[in-house]
């Protein structure tokens, strides 16, 4: 019997092909024939594209075609398209172009003439509210339930709040747990503040490179992907093909950090010029496209009002929060409400918000969704409440602090596995922190230290997903891995469960993955 694998160290299956070189990515594979494509992107925040003339490009030698808007699907709004006649922001991509080199397509690229005409844009979630602001979207500036709706605020609801407060006019969605008013009553202290995070470009060492080729009907594609059996439904989907005609390699995944949990838009344009010009064709992505197409971690600005009793209890917690879900409406502000729930266990809640489409390149989850920048604005309050009680910020949290019988969000979820408590006692011990606080504020010559903690939870855990396990003739445990390579060795870590409980030591397992025609089970996302 093996020796429980949970918690030991182990050799992941790609530890040795990443050392020695010999993982390959998406932009490393190659097929007889291929051509490679260039993108041309929208140089405007938002336009349409009048005329393309193209006549130039496709005269030239070893360029092989062109592929457009009406080339491909159409998308309906808000939805994302692979290429677009109304760029939504500066860097979205128009056309492509595939040749026998990038050098020859990014020359074509450079002959193409476009007439576009500006469209009004949005930067600032704040600025499309305004009375008359403009919209990111010529349907709207947000959602409404389903549909693409607008809300503009009154200049009344700008001028009370002066300039220093953000406004809170009308939300768009809104949620209450017990009564808010009464909490403020029984605080102590209160605090009202303003607080801004920024987005954040993922930017994962691998840019969202691909490679894709057409035969007997079926799409075979190489890409970069955190989930390779749910990027395969999402391009099936796409590219309106049957699950078993879509294969999909994607074995090694250079970072994704959320931007990559069931593939990007972008991985369609190889697909769909590779069927136009029967050729395999390679599109690499390269670091300034991805600063646009990559994704970014949503920003917000968000009013906080938060009430503490004397002992430092949190009794009311309102946060209204501006979403800039850039133009295809991703946005972290109302989820991170129930991450601030969980986290401080607030005797009263509300929440509120409106997400604002905004022509700023497209967003997309970024470890730990809505909670990150939710815990970033609050930590912070959390110390200034108690410098302002007098308390030690420790206790602070402590007191605030769940545990397994803590519910949490608009619905007052329930947790299974609660331990923060003991994590702040555990990192009390080995900190240090009844010594190390003594040293906080202290200057020496130009230096001084600072000492501070955090509290930021994270629920995880999926069900109704499926495994599949080969036992072989020679007693050798097969594991299949439906989830993405992303690096953090998800696919060797959830396989340990099953070697532990059939009692098969690590040596005797072998992982397959990456590569659809291994029969990859159908996983959960590899996110988080």
């Amino acid at each position: 019997m093996a020796e429980k694998l949970i918690g030991q160290d182990i050799s992941p299956p790609d530890l040795v092909a990443k050392i020695t070189g010999r993982a390959k990515y998406a932009e490393d594979f190659r097929a007889d024939g291929m051509l490679f494509a260039k993108l041309l992107l929208s140089p405007m925040p938002h336009c349409r594209v009048r005329r393309i003339d193209a006549s130039a490009a496709l005269a030239m030698e070893g360029v092989f075609g062109i592929l457009t808007a009406d080339d491909v699907p159409k998308v309906d709004a808000p939805g994302e398209p692979c290429l677009t006649m109304e760029p939504l922001y500066e860097g979205e991509a128009i056309l492509a172009v595939a040749a026998v080199d990038e050098t020859t397509a990014a020359a074509a690229i450079e002959a193409i003439r476009i007439d576009y005409e500006p469209l009004p844009f949005v930067l600032n979630p704040l600025d499309s509210l305004r009375p008359d602001g403009p919209n990111g979207r010529l349907e709207g500036n947000t959602r409404v339930g389903r549909e693409i709706s607008t809300i503009k605020w009154t200049q009344e609801d700008f001028d009370k709040a002066g300039p220093e407060k953000m406004p809170t006019g009308e939300p768009s969605d809104e949620w209450t747990v017990g009564d808010i008013e009464k909490g403020f009553s029984e605080a102590k202290v209160i605090l009202d503040e303003t607080v801004v995070h920024q987005s954040v470009t993922h930017h994962p060492m691998e840019p969202r490179s691909t490679m894709a080729y057409w035969k007997n009907g079926k799409i075979y594609m190489h890409t970069s992907t955190q989930s390779v059996a749910r990027t395969r439904a999402a391009l099936a989907n796409m590219l309106d093909l049957e699950l078993e005609d879509v294969v999909l390699i994607g074995e090694f995944c250079g970072g994704g950090f959320g931007s990559k949990i069931s593939g990007s838009p972008i991985m369609q344009v190889p697909a769909h010029l590779s069927r136009k010009l029967n050729r395999p064709v390679m599109l690499r992505i390269t670091r300034y496209e991805e600063n646009y197409l990559g994704r970014a971690r949503p920003g917000m600005q968000a009013r906080i009002k938060i009430g503490f009793r004397e002992d430092g209890r949190i009794t009311a917690l309102d946060i209204y929060a501006l979403g800039d879900g850039g133009p295809y409406g991703t946005n972290d502000h109302m989820s991170g409400g129930s991450t601030a729930s969980l986290a401080y266990q607030p005797l009263n809640q509300r929440q509120r918000g409106v997400g604002v489409y905004t022509n700023t390149p497209p967003k997309a989850a970024q470890r730990g969704p809505g909670g990150a920048q939710y815990i970033g604005m609050l930590e912070p309050l959390m110390d200034k409440a108690a410098r302002q009680l007098g308390i030690d910020r420790l206790d602070l949290r402590r007191i605030n602090a769940p545990d397994g019988n803590s519910v949490f969000g608009p619905r007052q979820g329930s947790l299974t596995s609660v331990h923060v408590k003991e994590a702040i006692e555990k990192g009390v011990e080995l900190f240090g922190w009844n010594e190390r606080i003594k040293r906080s504020g202290q200057q020496v010559g130009t230096k001084k230290t600072g000492i501070g903690l955090g509290v930021s939870p994270y629920t995880a855990g999926s069900s109704g997903f499926d495994g599949l396990l080969l036992i072989r003739p020679d007693g050798k445990l097969q594991i299949h891995q439906g989830i993405g390579n992303l690096g953090t060795h998800s696919i060797a870590d959830t396989g340990r469960i099953a070697a532990d409980i059939l009692g098969i030591g690590w040596e005797e397992c072998e992982v397959v993955w990456g590569d659809t025609r291994h029969h990859l089970p159908w996983s959960s996302v590899q996110a988080g």
